[in-house]
């Protein structure tokens, strides 16, 4: 498993992006627009004209490591404790267990679920308030 800083935005994020990577010196990955997930009858979100162009995922390189910075659309994102989570990546399995078990007495903010970034993504707030963003990564 892998963890990682992740930072969500209210319609800021390329802004955040341009100055972190100037901060740091750094290239960007590519950035992913909430305009860019792939409509379908099991994803059938619907993106106000005003939040298409926001980022829906992106990646700062820093040294040998990365930091996930995307905008969050809905209720996530309103409070200044969920602008900075903690992104766990690894297998399915890893990412199931570990969310299963933050969840027990913590809140659920996006169920587990298949997206067209991730097998498996979710995100839940443990008991202490702590946001986790799980990320599985795609199994070859």
């Amino acid at each position: 498993m892998q963890i990682r800083p992740y930072l969500t935005f209210k319609g800021e994020c390329q802004e955040a992006v341009e100055l972190y990577s100037r901060a740091f010196k750094t290239e960007v990955s590519e950035i992913m627009r909430f305009s860019d997930i792939p409509q379908s009858p099991d994803n059938p979100m619907i993106i106000p004209d005003s939040q298409k162009n926001w980022i829906v995922q992106t990646i700062i390189h820093l040294g040998s490591t990365f930091m996930r910075l995307s905008d969050c659309l809905g209720e996530l994102n309103d409070t200044p404790s969920e602008r900075v989570s903690i992104a766990v990546e690894g297998t399915i399995d890893e990412v199931k267990h570990a969310y299963s078990v933050l969840s027990e007495e913590g809140k659920v903010g996006i169920p587990l679920q298949k997206t067209f970034f991730s097998p498996c993504h979710g995100v839940v707030f443990d008991k202490f308030g702590v946001m986790w963003n799980f990320v599985a990564l795609a199994e070859d």
